[in-house]
């Protein structure tokens, strides 16, 4: 299912088209898992395969003989593919016509944006500053879910625009931040009610937490990482704990839902025409000759995940390793699994 050339042209006026680099995450694509776990020195890592929409049970690999053997409930920080969660709800929201795509932020949040500055803090010190409705006006849902806010991935000072919002592609977990707070203005209940409601009781994600419970860390793989992150409240960027199975449930719930997987690709906005890849709501596309591929990578500190699915085959896979090197583990899955010359894997923000 490619997704239709205008919608590229249309997305690529606003979009600048940004110069690709030297990352090439292919040349790992033939190496076996095990053995390519054991030369990274990623100790334990865990992946769920899709087959046609439906997913499989989780593998695990733990690489360090010195290290208990990690089970398929084992959970891992998910990082950044935290945000097709959020999408999911809000996506919903969209459906159900509490939430306008194309509404500005600001109807929602009339009283302004309460922007928490420095939400990683390990001593958690709260400096706020408020967005004002002015701002909020030129910011649009749709901008939100599919990075063109304008916002700055994070920022420790006061939350500004740095260029017009829906003018081109920039990462931002800021802007889902501020997608977490209409989530809750719109439905009057706090952000985590809102994700067990809408993704995790409905698709049987059982094992999955928006912030770090005792019954979390009971079963959390630590991280390579000393200063790893531990989520105590929700962030709708970022906090996710989930196993792979887990997660693979939620992209066999977006594959099987025809009207929310038309929505997510609705709008593409262009982020490198030569890798052909682009970003949807919620989501990467990526699209080549013959198809069209939905992914998202995570990266937090100690921990590296990612998530691919074919849009024609259905066939995918979710992975999630304890190790900052872990990301070249995904290619030899992608070679395996669903086999391309995969564009993304060249993509500078995976280096």
């Amino acid at each position: 299912m490619p997704i239709s050339r205008r919608k590229f042209i249309a997305a690529g006026a606003i979009a600048p088209f940004l110069t690709s680099c030297a990352t090439n995450l292919s040349k790992f694509g033939d190496e076996p898992f095990p053995s390519l776990a054991e030369k990274l020195g990623v100790c334990d890592a865990t992946y769920a395969t899709l087959d046609a929409g439906k997913p499989n049970a989780a593998t695990v690999v733990s690489s360090c003989s010195s290290n208990c053997p990690i089970q398929m409930e084992s959970v891992f920080q998910a990082a950044s593919l935290t945000k097709p969660v959020t999408a999911f709800v809000a996506l919903n929201l969209v459906r159900g016509r509490q939430l306008d795509l194309q509404a500005p932020v600001s109807c929602y949040l009339p009283d302004g944006y309460a922007h928490r500055q420095q939400p990683f803090n390990p001593k958690k010190a709260v400096l706020v500053d408020l967005v004002p409705t002015n701002t909020l006006a030129r910011i649009t849902v749709a901008t939100l879910l599919n990075h063109s806010s304008g916002l700055p991935n994070w920022t420790n000072s006061s939350l500004v625009p740095e260029f017009a919002p829906g003018e081109r592609w920039q990462y931002s977990g800021e802007g889902y931040n501020l997608l977490q707070a209409v989530i809750s203005a719109v439905t009057g209940q706090d952000f985590e009610t809102c994700v067990f409601k809408y993704v995790f009781e409905p698709i049987g994600m059982q094992h999955s937490g928006m912030r770090l419970t005792d019954n979390i860390r009971e079963r959390l793989v630590n991280g390579s990482s000393r200063s790893q992150l531990e989520f105590d409240e929700p962030n709708g960027a970022a906090s996710l704990y989930t196993t792979a199975e887990d997660y693979a449930k939620l992209i066999s719930a977006l594959l099987a839902d025809t009207a929310l997987l038309e929505l997510t690709f609705s709008e593409p906005i262009v982020v490198d025409s030569e890798l052909g890849l682009a970003w949807g709501y919620g989501w990467g596309i990526e699209t080549t000759t013959n198809d069209s591929y939905l992914w998202h990578w995570g990266n937090n500190p100690g921990y590296r995940a990612f998530a691919m699915v074919s849009l024609s085959s259905r066939n995918g896979f979710v992975l999630f390793s304890n190790n900052e090197r872990g990301m070249p583990l995904a290619a030899t899955l992608a070679r395996s699994i669903i086999p391309a010359e995969h564009g993304v894997f060249r993509f500078s923000m995976l280096s």
